[in-house]
């Protein structure tokens, strides 16, 4: 399965599962018996393709329905068709509220980029995570068995021990994920060097695209054709795009009106996302929500150039790319890179939102 189709399952997913669905789910919508359209069945088997938690049973949902009522789970609460975690309250009602609180945070932190705060929620790590993974705008590397993440974690020469946190590990790897790989072709190069031989077949599948290396550089291996028969491209990653678009805009906004005055800010004048009009400078602002700096400069750098040609001010003008994440290693040598090859001032910038 190639990367657009791996998109496309999280599109599907994202547009049955957006905040406002979870918020208003009930217990039969988490989880059930033999339903297909519940959110732990979305999560585990719906999405295996975007990195599998199989391998622990119905418990690491916090609460699961049995299917066979009077098959009790001794090491947990149960009543007559539910079974869940002691930690999460007395009954059924007050455990899955417990639970779907848990859920609604991971969301609120993995779209944050605040993945410390993850690691204190009392969901168990394997399902947690994978959720996390769905909410983070791909800044998670789906690979969620800690026995692989601590042998990666220990290739890149972090300092392992039984109290390391799962987020220092996937902040690790978003720090050295090259610029021009996706998150899933990267999972699978990591996950076929660390991980074990038995578990690289039941949890990835076959790997479609091999990376090689080639002057001393990892290159994603080129395909023999492209697939040209007509498909449907979904258009809830879309919606969601323009949505955080527009958060991160609104939010640039708002600082330079801080900064500089309301007077000196204009939005899509000429479709340019922000432009700031200063004595000496006129600076463009071009907003992508993309998931890493290299990937937002790449999609913004041809257009805001373009702006730059045909606007007739002639002030000196300066350009600055918006994301929402700070870039990582990779990313800043990409930047580099970028401002060595331009004769106008170029910078990248991130936002919270």
């Amino acid at each position: 399965m190639n990367t657009e189709e791996k998109r496309s399952i999280l599109e599907e997913f994202l547009g049955r599962w957006p905040e406002a669905e979870v918020r208003n789910m009930s217990l039969s919508d988490y989880v059930g018996v033999k339903d297909k359209d519940t959110f732990t069945y979305w999560v585990e088997t719906k999405t295996r393709a975007l990195g599998s938690i199989k391998g622990w049973d119905s418990i690491k949902f916090g609460i699961y329905r049995r299917s066979n009522p009077e098959e009790l789970n001794n090491n947990h609460q149960n009543d007559n068709e539910y079974t869940w975690m002691a930690r999460f309250g007395m009954n059924r009602l007050e455990a899955f509220a417990a639970v779907k609180q848990e859920i609604l945070d991971i969301i609120k932190y993995a779209e944050s980029g605040n993945f410390a705060k993850i690691d204190t929620l009392r969901l168990p790590d394997l399902f947690k995570w994978k959720v996390a993974s769905l909410y983070s705008n791909e800044r998670l590397v789906p690979i969620f068995k800690r026995e692989v993440l601590l042998a990666i974690a220990n290739a890149y020469e972090l300092k392992t021990s039984s109290s390391t946190k799962v987020s220092e590990i996937h902040e690790l790897l978003i720090r050295y994920k090259p610029a021009h790989q996706d998150i899933y072709s990267y999972m699978e190069g990591l996950y076929e060097q660390y991980g074990s031989g038995k578990d690289k077949k039941r949890e990835q599948g076959p790997v479609v695209s091999k990376d090689t290396v080639r002057g001393g550089v990892i290159t994603r291996a080129g395909v023999a054709a492209k697939n040209t028969s007509p498909h449907i491209r979904g258009g809830m990653r879309s919606y969601i795009v323009t949505q955080k678009h527009n958060k991160l805009q609104e939010a640039l906004r708002q600082k330079l009106i801080r900064e500089h005055g309301e007077a000196a800010v204009v939005m899509e004048e000429n479709w340019v996302d922000v432009k700031l009009f200063l004595p000496d400078e006129v600076i463009f602002y071009e907003v992508k929500s993309a998931s890493y700096a290299s990937d937002c400069i790449e999609q913004a750098l041809g257009q805001i150039l373009g702006y730059v040609f045909y606007d007739k001010d002639i002030r000196k003008k300066r350009i600055v790319i918006v994301g929402q994440y700070p870039p990582n290693e990779d990313d800043e040598r990409f930047i580099e890179y970028i401002k060595s090859l331009l004769n106008i001032e170029f910078a990248y910038e991130h936002i919270n939102i």
